[in-house]
């Protein structure tokens, strides 16, 4: 039994973390905890297949593999593990491929979005579907247990430009999103992955996000724009101490460039720039001037897509010309606008 999903990749742009109550207690329940914010879900993204071997004597064994390479992916095995209990197999082999077209480890959400798409292509593959909202719930809670992440689920359903306005699984948790104006293409140049699960599960390490983040929605929901939210972003990275100054240093020169704002990645060693696509060539070109790997999407305006073999794959890649790269992962890729 085989299924194929889609699933954008999410660029958080700034955030907010809830992993303890009013009273300091910590928050126990990882559909509670959460964050709010706001960011991108990009066309680049992730493509999950899933097969499921049933067997007798019990006992789930899961294989998981990203870009062809096996790996521990905690976040996938919670979800994977999760969506067994619930469907209820007592045993089977699990075998989860993921091709990512963005970096792993480096802001681009790609935890909770393998997390999503295996929760659906299992789900799927058994022929017991999960509603696409229940399977943000899996991937939201996967990514928490598995400090890798606190909101991005909640994006990948919303799609385009979102804003999570209030911290935690749908729909205990809420989204809002900000209109879509067709010229725009997100612009990423990736230095590298970060590990940021201590960091996120610190309630003093969040103190100076928290306290920016929240101000930075609230001047976003005050005036619901790109520019807005790409602005506070970047006010966000410095008033928060989460911004490096690395990072930092490349946003200021892709926006002298001709972005309309940019900003780092949250979190991760990376940089996002939002861009009219006839700037594009210019950003670009200074984007590629700093060594690191360049990517350029469109915005995804909706969530997961199932696809199969022979269909046209929503989460294609390709060259400034069209043409498909040969993998992803490699230096200097390009992703699909």
């Amino acid at each position: 039994m085989r299924a194929s999903v889609f699933t954008p990749a999410a660029i958080s742009s700034f955030f907010a973390a809830r992993i303890r109550r009013e009273d300091g207690s910590p928050i126990d329940d990882p559909l509670e905890a959460g964050a709010v914010g706001g960011g991108f879900a990009l066309r680049a993204g992730v493509r999950t297949s899933a097969s499921v071997r049933l067997r007798e004597g019990g006992g789930i064994r899961i294989r998981v593999l990203i870009n062809g390479r096996e790996e521990e992916a905690p976040t996938t095995r919670a979800a994977a593990s999760m969506v067994l209990g619930r469907i209820g197999v007592p045993g089977a082999d699990v075998e989860i491929r993921h091709e990512s077209s963005v970096p792993i480890g480096s802001g681009f959400g790609t935890s909770a979005s393998g997390a999503m798409g295996a929760a659906l292509a299992i789900s799927i593959a058994m022929g017991r579907p999960l509603p696409v909202v229940e399977a943000s719930r899996v991937a939201h809670a996967a990514d928490v247990v598995s400090g890798t992440g606190l909101g991005t689920a909640e994006g990948l359903v919303a799609g385009g430009i979102g804003l999570v306005v209030e911290p935690g699984a749908l729909w205990r948790g809420r989204v809002e999103k900000i209109p879509l104006p067709r010229s725009l293409v997100v612009v990423a140049v990736h230095f590298g992955p970060i590990d940021k699960r201590m960091m996120l599960r610190s309630p003093d390490a969040l103190e100076g996000a928290n306290r920016a983040g929240r101000e930075a929605l609230r001047r976003v929901l005050a005036s619901p724009d790109v520019r807005t939210l790409m602005s506070e972003a970047r006010r966000f990275a410095e008033e928060s101490g989460m911004g490096d100054r690395e990072m930092l240093s490349v946003a200021d020169d892709l926006v002298r460039a001709g972005a309309l704002g940019a900003t780092q990645n949250m979190i991760g060693r990376a940089v996002h720039a939002v861009v009219r696509r006839a700037d594009l060539g210019r950003v670009v070109a200074e984007a590629s001037r700093h060594g690191g790997d360049v990517i350029v999407s469109g915005i995804h305006d909706g969530g997961p897509v199932s696809w199969s073999r022979g269909r046209a794959d929503p989460g294609g890649w390709a060259g400034p010309s069209g043409a498909p790269c040969s993998r992803p992962g490699r230096a200097g890729y390009w992703t699909a606008t």
